[in-house]
Order: C-alpha cells, then sequence, then structure tokens
C-alpha cells in the first residue's frame, strides 16, 4: 500500500488574505491537509473548507509550528508556507524525489550547502545556493533546506516537531540533520515553478533576520561548527 501524504503549514493572521489560494493549490495533490493557525483568534473560512485538522491558537509560537503533526503521521510529510503557490505537479515530484533518495533524504526545492565551520549564512560554498523560485537544472545535496517546500518519509526519518528557537525551522532542521547524518536533496525544477505571493515581505521572516544582519542564525550555525565542521551527505548507494 503506497504511504499516503500530509501536508501542513503555520498561517499568520496577517497572511489571512494569501491563504485560501495557498491552500487551493495544494489540497487537491494531498490527503490530508492541517493548518496550524498562529497567533489567530478565529478560524478562517477557507481552513473550514479545505483542511482536515487545524489548531487554533492565540500565540503566534514561530515557523516551527508546521512540524506539529510529523510525529503523528506515517507515510510522506510535506511541510509547506502560507505565501507560497504550489504548482498543479508539485506532490508528483516530491514523491518521484523521495523514491530516488528512497525516502532516505529529506527533500527539498530550496537549499544552500555550507561547508566546514561558517561564522555567517553568507559563507556558503560556491554555487551552494538553490532557490525555490529560480532554475535549478539537476538534483543535487544540499546541508540546508527551506521547509516551506519540503517532504520526507516519515516512516524513515523521524523529524523533530519542538525546537529551542522560534522563526528559525530551516537552520534548526538543518542542525538536527547534520547531528543525525540526515542526507538532504535538493530537487530539479524551472523558474516560477513554485510561486510567492509576498515577495520581499518587510515583516517575513528573512527580512526581519536581515534587519539584524542574521545575528541569530550566524550564532546557531557557529555553534553547530563549534561542534562538528558541516558536512554534505550524499544519498545512501545501498
Amino acid at each position: 500500500m503506497t504511504p499516503l501524504v500530509l501536508a501542513s503549514l503555520a498561517a499568520q493572521a496577517r497572511r489571512e488574505h494569501l491563504l485560501p489560494a495557498v491552500l487551493k493549490s495544494i489540497r487537491p495533490q494531498v490527503d490530508r491537509l492541517c493548518v496550524y493557525l498562529n497567533g489567530w483568534s478565529r478560524v478562517p473560512d477557507c481552513v473550514s473548507d479545505f483542511a482536515d485538522d487545524h489548531v487554533l491558537a492565540a500565540e503566534n509560537t514561530g515557523a516551527e509550528r508546521k512540524l506539529h503533526w510529523a510525529d503523528q503521521w506515517e507515510g510522506f510529510y510535506f511541510s509547506a508556507d502560507d505565501d507560497l503557490l504550489y504548482p498543479p505537479n508539485y506532490a508528483e515530484r516530491m514523491l518521484e524525489a523521495l523514491a530516488h533518495t528512497r525516502g532516505r533524504a529529506i527533500v527539498t526545492v530550496h537549499g544552500r550547502v555550507y561547508l566546514g565551520r561558517p561564522k555567517s549564512v553568507h559563507d556558503v560554498a560556491p554555487d551552494g545556493i538553490g532557490h525555490y523560485d529560480r532554475n535549478v537544472p539537476c538534483g543535487r545535496p544540499v546541508n540546508h533546506g527551506g521547509t516551506g517546500v519540503m517532504a520526507w518519509d516519515t516512516q524513515q526519518i523521524q523529524v523533530p516537531t519542538q525546537f529551542e528557537h522560534q522563526n528559525m525551522a530551516d537552520l534548526q532542521l538543518a542542525v538536527w540533520a547534520q547531528q543525525h547524518a540526515v542526507p538532504m536533496w535538493l530537487l530539479k525544477h524551472e523558474a516560477g515553478w513554485v510561486k510567492t505571493l509576498a515577495a520581499l515581505d518587510p515583516d517575513g521572516l528573512f527580512r526581519t533576520s536581515q534587519r539584524s544582519n542574521h545575528a541569530r542564525r550566524n550564532d546557531l550555525l557557529k555553534q553547530q561548527g563549534a561542534r562538528q565542521p558541516w558536512r554534505l551527505f550524499e544519498l545512501p548507494t545501498a
């Protein structure tokens, strides 16, 4: 029996106007859709219409809540974002990539490669960045993936659902993968395959981090590098 697919995302109330389009784009492609309402006082109609499950939380406890259902699900888990439009063949392509890795790697559409002991988020290997909305001509290993465009087989990889810090889901998951020698695979894709609805959002996580020169992210990068150099794990061959 083919494992079922669950997609989940953490939604901010300030992006309510984007949420119907986001949910419509992913709903037909998955067996179950779950939404963590981060900092909401009510359930929006689109969540009632499209989601199979939701959590209504008055406090915004961070982007990590998109992982909320990961330890409860046996099958393929797709973590998504509340500002992205997913193409009609998104699940198909991600499942093909998971089959290519035999479920032994985390698959992502956005990634980068850190090597050695980076001191900054800018200390990336040459040609080490693959952006979700730019052309990536071939699949390749990475060691830092975007959790808004990510998938894995929960029966083989048990991603944690709780992390120490808020709103650093990508980097904290990357650190966890380093510590557990879990490979990540960047999916080949065309520019514009996944589309953003909130380009250059001044209150988005990246721009917010950028205003502090990525201080929190840089600290976490250096902490992991102090334990052991960042490594690039190839796909298992057997």
